[in-house]
């Protein structure tokens, strides 16, 4: 309190200029009886149950009543001195360290100041004139005014201490909201041990710490949260990205492989077509090959048949050649006979030699037509022999030609299931690769849709990533009113220096 603070308190109380002197009469006359005022006092303080818990022992009540009579003895000296106001605010502060009841403060007072006026009653009593009257009236007055001014001195200090108090866990408050606000959760307000941090508030403190605790644990899943999702975002970013560029690549080669396979299936039934024709036409030429092998068996029968009528004509001609031989013998015999006849058997000697030159004749054509007729045979043999062979080899055509022709049919059949397989697979493919063509138009979507993902996720990681929180695992604090690791106590109260 300033100095013309004071002056103005001392002129509100009525205790400046003459009625000071009132104060100082009446300080002398009760500074003797002091130690019996306080004995008074401090007897009710031990006799109320509620008064007596802030006296540990009766050293600490002494204590306080030697520090009770100092401070009523500078009241009383009406000097209000700076050691004055300096004790008053010491026992404002000491009742409001220890939470002393203002109902025991002021009954305390009031028994006291009570007890001090009936001594001084019974004191002026003795010489009880209109003149003693009319002074102790105005020393009363004093008095009353004095302690009463002195109670609004303590109960002033006391809530002061109590405002201070009180500022000073708001500004711890404050400086946590404050780095709450800057996103510092690392920072819990120390306890009263650590720190200057009243003990009164504690339980705002540690539910404070318990709330930035809870908070932080919070702030950190999210962090390791947002992370993972940001990294599990990423790779499925890369993962979209490759999966649609494949699609993409799987997309263009399924729809060649289609056009492909339209392609075969178009080609296999232009082959299936040719290979049915190839087949009839092989049907047709083992019906050809089986009617020439017919035709081979008539000409070798044919031959066989011209054969025996060489053989028969040859047998002829011999008979032939025997009566060639036989007229010329015969011929032969005339000849001799007209040469024995003489001159009667010119004439049938002429016709003996002429018969015998037919039959000479007759003998070399034989011979001619033998020989032809045995190199007719020869030919006859040697193109039945052939006509043999071509029957064996039309034989074995025939065979061929009706293996080709089953061989035929098993191709024609099996290209005919090919076409009908590849038409199915064309059919499949097609189905596939519109199927495609959507799986990919779903990927790019879908791509869209994670680079989206990542981008928020990336937000989401930079925006909690602005707080500031304490520990690895990111782990709250235990239940509300507790905190792991910061203990607290109240301190014990202690009136000793009341």
């Amino acid at each position: 309190m300033s100095t013309q603070g004071k002056t103005q308190t001392i002129s509100k109380f009525a205790l400046d200029g003459d009625q000071k002197k009132d104060l100082v009469a009446a300080g002398k006359l009760v500074g003797p009886k002091l130690d019996e005022v306080l004995e008074f006092f401090y007897a009710f303080a031990k006799s109320d149950q509620e008064a007596s818990r802030f006296f540990k022992s009766q050293d600490s009540l002494n204590h306080a009543r030697g520090a009770q009579k100092r401070h009523w003895e500078l009241l009383l000296s009406g000097e209000f001195s700076d050691a004055y106001y300096k004790s008053a605010d010491t026992i404002g502060r000491v009742h409001f360290r220890i939470q002393l009841p203002f109902d025991l403060y002021l009954a305390g007072y009031a028994r006291a100041t009570s007890y001090i006026q009936e001594m001084l009653s019974q004191q002026f009593g003795a010489t009880y004139t209109p003149m003693a009257r009319k002074r102790m009236v105005r020393l009363l007055g004093a008095l009353n005014r004095a302690f009463a001014m002195d109670t609004y001195q303590v109960i002033d200090a006391y809530f002061k201490a109590q405002g201070e108090e009180q500022e000073t866990a708001f500004r711890y408050m404050t400086e946590g909201i404050q780095r709450m606000s800057e996103r510092d959760l690392t920072q819990p307000i120390p306890s009263s041990e650590e720190s200057d941090f009243p003990a009164r508030y504690d339980l705002v403190r540690t539910s404070f710490n318990t709330l930035m605790g809870n908070i932080g644990g919070v702030i950190g899943t999210i962090q390791d949260s947002a992370a993972n999702l940001s990294s599990s975002a990423g790779e499925i970013s890369d993962a979209a990205e490759d999966l649609s560029s494949r699609t993409e690549t799987q997309a263009a080669t399924l729809e060649e492989t289609a056009a492909a396979v339209e392609e075969i299936t178009a080609s296999m039934k232009q082959s299936s077509g040719a290979t049915t024709e190839t087949s009839s036409l092989a049907r047709e030429a083992q019906g050809i090959a089986e009617e020439g092998m017919e035709v081979a068996s008539d000409a070798v029968e044919k031959m066989n048949e011209i054969s025996s009528s060489s053989d028969q004509i040859s047998q002829i001609i011999s008979v032939i050649d025997d009566i060639a031989f036989q007229t010329n013998l015969l011929a032969l015999n005339a000849g001799v006979e007209a040469a024995r006849a003489g001159e009667a058997g010119r004439g049938f000697a002429v016709v003996a030699s002429e018969v015998r030159a037919l039959a000479q004749r007759a003998a070399v054509s034989a011979k001619e037509i033998k020989d032809l007729i045995n190199v007719s045979t020869g030919h006859v043999e040697e193109g039945v022999s052939l006509v043999n062979k071509a029957g064996e080899v039309l034989e074995r055509i025939v065979g061929h030609v009706k293996r080709v022709t089953e061989l035929s049919s098993e191709v024609a059949s099996s290209a005919q299931e090919q076409f009908t397989g590849l038409s199915e697979i064309n059919t499949g493919v097609s189905h596939m690769d519109s199927v495609t063509q959507q799986n990919a138009a779903m990927v790019e979507q879908t791509t869209a849709a994670t680079v989206t993902m990542r981008q928020d996720t990336q937000v989401l990681a930079e925006l909690v990533q602005t707080f500031r929180v304490t520990g690895a695992s990111h782990t709250g604090t235990g239940p509300a009113g507790t905190e792991g690791g910061w203990e607290h106590e109240l301190p014990a109260c202690d009136a000793s220096a009341a």
